[in-house]
């Protein structure tokens, strides 16, 4: 079969691998579509020293059971079933887990990172990803691209669920990607006042605006970001500040733009130790709430599943460009050159 996979050198490639086997306790899937998220493409750009080669990446994926072990039919799943997988699997048995934050889990175990991935033609799908929920059935009428985008659509929920965003508050976005346009989304939904989005790049500020005609824009290259919040607040400042990108300076931003009592969440990881960004002092007398956010939670995948099911959330219209696995390569360069906001990497 086709994957792309991290070589010992850390360079990835496609390369032709023999199939995987079906784990004896858990599940062989064919993968049918999965789609490339900002962590890939920063693998693709500069490697990625959290992953020990040989490995397939990718994590946001969507296919059909093939195979069942012998030692896993009483997980109910089927051959046929159509499944997509919350990468982020916990162990089950850490404080973190016993809360229902398997995201944090002490031991937590990654698609793409400690197992191998959906930048394939099959995949083997672990014991532990059954036994903690983390395989999940895609609803009807639900398409198998659409299906992959529940999961970075969760992990935006997990940052709301520290936010509380309510019909009063004003929302600024770092950031217009698809993960931006989804917090953009889940605040609206939410209620938010107003949403503002500051984006460098006029094309994805377009696009975005384009996706969700409500929201003010803000581009930082030709205009003075805090004063446009403060008038476009009526002088409050920003009740929430989401940081959906990967840029040191919108940390410091962030708590300069925040109103008193505003709520921040560094969405975005920053490369290298992330130190010497944050303020304590405007911390302090502002009494500013600063969250962080890693990953997501099957539960969370599940709600987007539903949401999207329902047609409250419309997924796939951020799907801008498709390729075959083979050219998976063309689909990190349609990113880095073209802005490509959702890129689908389609299975022979």
């Amino acid at each position: 079969m086709l994957a792309y996979s991290m070589k010992q050198d850390g360079v990835a490639a496609v390369e032709d691998i023999p199939l995987p086997d079906c784990p004896k306790d858990g599940l062989l899937a064919k993968v049918h579509a999965a789609t490339i998220c900002g962590t890939d493409f920063r693998t693709f750009m500069k490697g990625n020293a959290k992953i020990t080669p040989p490995r397939i990446l990718g994590h946001e994926m969507a296919g059909t059971v093939v195979a069942v072990g012998a030692d896993a039919n009483a997980s109910g799943f089927r051959e046929g079933d159509r499944i997509t997988v919350a990468p982020a699997i916990g162990c089950g048995r850490c404080w973190p887990c016993g809360t229902g934050h398997t995201n944090m889990c002490d031991d937590l175990q990654t698609v793409g990172f400690q197992y191998d991935g959906s930048f394939a033609e099959y995949m083997a799908i672990p014991n532990r990803a059954l036994r903690m929920g983390n395989v999940l059935r895609i609803p009807d009428g639900i398409s198998f691209e659409e299906a992959c985008l529940a999961e970075p659509a969760a992990c935006v929920l997990t940052a709301h669920a520290y936010l509380n965003i309510g019909r009063d508050d004003y929302v600024v976005v770092y950031g217009s990607g698809f993960i931006g346009c989804m917090h953009a989304e889940f605040a609206l939904a939410a209620g938010a006042r107003k949403v503002i989005m500051v984006e460098i790049a006029d094309s994805r500020l377009d696009t975005a605006k384009k996706m969700i005609p409500s929201i003010e824009a803000i581009n930082p290259s030709r205009q003075n970001t805090p004063d446009l919040v403060r008038e476009l607040t009526e002088g409050r400042g920003a009740n929430v500040v989401i940081t959906a990108l990967s840029v040191p300076s919108s940390h410091t931003e962030a708590q300069q733009i925040a109103s008193k009592m505003g709520r921040i969440s560094l969405f975005g990881g920053l490369a290298g130790e992330g130190k010497g960004f944050l303020d304590s002092n405007l911390i302090h007398y502002k009494e500013l709430s600063v969250h962080g956010v890693h990953a997501t939670t099957p539960t969370l995948v599940n709600r987007v599943l539903d949401t999207v099911a329902a047609g409250t959330v419309n997924v796939k219209k951020y799907i801008s460009h498709h390729y075959p696995l083979a050219r998976i390569g063309d689909g990190f360069a349609a990113i880095r050159d073209e802005n490509a906001m959702k890129v689908v990497v389609d299975m022979p």
